[in-house]
């Protein structure tokens, strides 16, 4: 009876508790123990210290825990753990601001600063990809002396804009340069081609031969030497080693028909055009000539090769001496008629013949001096540069095209040169604005067909597509001339530039021989018969 009375009480006291902490009214009416008020008043001074400290820790957070989130709990925000987590609940304490949409606007302004210098950095990296091999150091080092790289990728930017280059989609015809004076005039001014006496010059911006007039020293045929040339037969009148025009003939046409076809540097219409009329016909006009003495000798010692005739030795019956009465002759012109100190198109083309003249004679050393005075010669008159503006007005469309034709076989010979020799190209893209010459449908269209001492086999002829061929071998050259430059410069080598920038480059250069190779004509398919030319280039 007694533990029944107790148990009655300490639940009636129970429920006096839980009555009063509902309702403040109770504690009025339902009498309280002595010991039950103490402890209520305990409890309530607890109550209130953790509300108020509740109240001091807890304070406004952009982003709970992911824990919190999904209990939809109070999440103090708390490192390494918040108090929910780490008292309460016991589970891990993970912030992720991205999984977060509600607080997006909270990071908007971090966002738009990475974006910004992501955007400085891309700029950065491509000024280094884009960059000239002698450019990079410099660009290398502006970015690491300076105190703000957003400054340095404007100024890059300014220069781009500032240099003309345009954006793809953008016209570049329609860039005028016209309407600039003063300083600006005079800071854009690179240079300019210089036509004397039928002879073209480039001279730069920075010489100051633009300034002075042109010179006067161009040699000029004697009126008795006119007259004993007009009185030999026209082709013969290009070389002092024979006067057999059959002969002259037959090397021109082996020249044509094997040498040509691959090392395509000059144009073949106008060559043969001024050839047929004879030495002195081209000489007494004062315009551009497509042929030479020097270039018919180094033509017809090339033609030697190709043929056992009598007249192709010196020697008869030994092929080492094959050609070598043409080339002598060839080399008494540059010293004595100072052919390497006037710069002509054709003087360009007869070098480049030269020397792959003496390479193929086993001579590379002095093949190799020819070729580099071929291609200075070529940038001597600019070659390398397309001809715009004003400079056309004195310049017919098939003499930029013999221009153009001219540039790019010396581009060819030098990465031939340059694959043979394993040294680096001399003529770089980066130092030339040429476009690609044209295809010439009538040239292509002309018949080839395999050619001996004997004549033509008609029965294997098809169109000899020289042009068409040059082109794509030129684009091959193009990917030759990168990969060596990657690979083989001088400061690379000893110098790792990483298994993977190495892997990539190898990757792209695959990517381009694949891409060159699925685009030819169908025509240059390796098959039964195909052109010497086309498969050599394959």
């Amino acid at each position: 009876m007694t533990g029944s009375t107790s148990g009655a009480c300490v639940h009636s006291g129970q429920q006096n508790v839980l009555n009063a902490s509902s309702d403040g009214s109770a504690h009025a009416a339902m009498p309280m123990s002595s010991d039950t008020a103490t402890s209520v008043a305990a409890t309530k001074k607890k109550s209130r210290r953790r509300t108020a400290s509740s109240s001091q820790k807890r304070r406004c957070i952009s982003t709970a825990c992911v824990a919190c989130r999904k209990r939809k709990s109070k999440c103090d925000g708390a490192l390494p753990s918040c108090a929910a987590c780490a008292s309460v609940y016991g589970t891990e304490c993970i912030y992720d601001p991205n999984s977060d949409h509600r607080r997006k606007g909270v990071y908007r302004e971090k966002v738009d600063t990475m974006k910004a210098r992501s955007a400085t950095l891309q700029v950065l990296i491509e000024a280094i990809l884009n960059a000239a091999e002698d450019d990079v150091s410099s660009v290398v080092d502006r970015i690491r002396s300076c105190d703000n790289l957003d400054s340095v990728a404007q100024s890059i930017i300014n220069q781009d804009l500032g240099s003309g280059e345009t954006m793809p989609g953008e016209d570049e015809d329609t860039t005028d340069f016209s309407a600039v004076n003063g300083e600006k005039d005079l800071a854009r001014k690179m240079g300019e081609l210089r036509f004397e006496n039928g002879s073209v010059r480039f001279i730069g911006g920075t010489s100051h031969l633009l300034y002075l007039g042109g010179s006067q020293d161009n040699a000029v045929e004697s009126g008795h030497q006119t007259e004993q040339l007009m009185s030999v037969d026209p082709l013969a009148s290009w070389t002092r080693v024979t006067s057999d025009a059959n002969l002259i003939t037959h090397l021109m046409k082996m020249y044509f028909n094997y040498h040509y076809s691959y090392f395509t540097t000059l144009s073949k219409r106008l060559f043969v055009n001024d050839f047929t009329k004879g030495q002195a016909n081209v000489a007494a006009r004062n315009s551009t000539a497509y042929c030479s003495p020097l270039l018919v000798n180094a033509m017809l010692a090339l033609g030697c090769h190709f043929t056992d005739v009598a007249g192709a030795f010196v020697t008869p019956g030994d092929s080492r001496t094959k050609g070598d009465h043409f080339f002598a002759e060839a080399k008494r012109l540059i010293l004595e008629d100072d052919e390497f100190a006037r710069p002509r198109l054709v003087t360009v083309q007869a070098l480049a013949l030269m020397s792959v003249r003496e390479a193929g004679c086993g001579r590379e050393d002095k093949g190799w001096v020819y070729s580099g005075m071929s291609f200075r010669m070529a940038q001597d008159i600019g070659l390398n540069l397309e001809v715009t503006g004003s400079n056309r007005e004195h310049m017919s469309e098939e003499e930029i095209d013999a221009r153009k034709i001219t540039f790019w076989g010396c581009f060819v010979f030098d990465k031939c040169w340059s694959n043979y020799m394993g040294r680096l190209p001399q003529l770089v893209k980066t130092s030339c604005n040429v476009t690609k010459f044209d295809i010439d449908e009538e040239e292509d269209s002309l018949t080839w067909s395999p050619l001996s001492d004997k004549g033509f086999d008609i029965s294997s002829k098809q169109p000899s597509r020289t042009r068409s061929a040059a082109l794509q071998l030129s684009t091959l050259c193009e990917i030759s001339s990168d990969l060596m430059v990657f690979f083989y410069h001088p400061n690379h080598i000893g110098r790792s530039r990483g298994k993977s920038a190495e892997l990539k480059k190898l990757s792209e250069i695959h990517q381009r021989l694949e891409h060159w190779r699925k685009a030819l004509p169908t025509e240059f398919e390796p098959a039964d018969g195909q052109l010497p030319n086309v498969i050599l280039m394959q």
